[in-house]
């Protein structure tokens, strides 16, 4: 964010040198000037799309641990496993790594609702049910996953089931 400022900084310092000297920029010019450069800045949107984690990646990295993990649909293989200290998801070739963010809510097991990645984050929500309870280990959610830039980059609806 500070490099896309500076950026942006430097691009106008550059353009208001620029001409002959006898033009006034006005204050919307400049505005306009500013986000324009900033349009410009901005990665292109590239979605994410979260692979299952499968029983021999649980098994190989040990991450069959206290907390929960999120399936969507029928699906046997978790999309995300979220533990006390950090979660996991796999996109493409690659388990990514997101460490729990100490001030998100809990959840059952020592999990919490997000987790920050180096180029995105992830949020857990929980959707309403139908009479479970607050104890239950098992309830309707959904997976959100931001890119660096703040946009939804994957958004599904599944179930989380946690163990403690």
């Amino acid at each position: 964010m500070m490099r896309k400022t500076i950026l942006a900084l430097a691009t106008i310092a550059l353009l208001a040198g620029c001409g002959d000297g006898n033009s006034a920029d006005t204050p919307a010019e400049a505005a306009h000037d500013v986000a324009m450069v900033e349009k410009m800045s901005r990665e292109p949107f590239k979605p994410i799309l979260p692979g299952g984690i499968t029983g021999m990646d649980i098994e190989r990295y040990g991450l069959d641990k206290q907390g929960c993990s999120f399936r969507r649909g029928a699906a046997t293989d978790p999309l995300f496993i979220a533990g006390k200290d950090e979660g996991f998801m796999r996109v493409g070739a690659d388990l990514k790594r997101f460490a729990a963010k100490d001030v998100s809510a809990d959840l059952p097991g020592g999990a919490r609702t997000t987790y920050v990645g180096l180029s995105s984050w992830v949020d857990l929500v929980r959707l309403p049910d139908e009479g479970s309870g607050s104890d239950a280990l098992n309830w309707p959610a959904r997976l959100i996953v931001h890119d660096s830039q703040e946009r939804v980059a994957y958004r599904a609806d599944g179930t989380m089931t946690c163990r403690e």
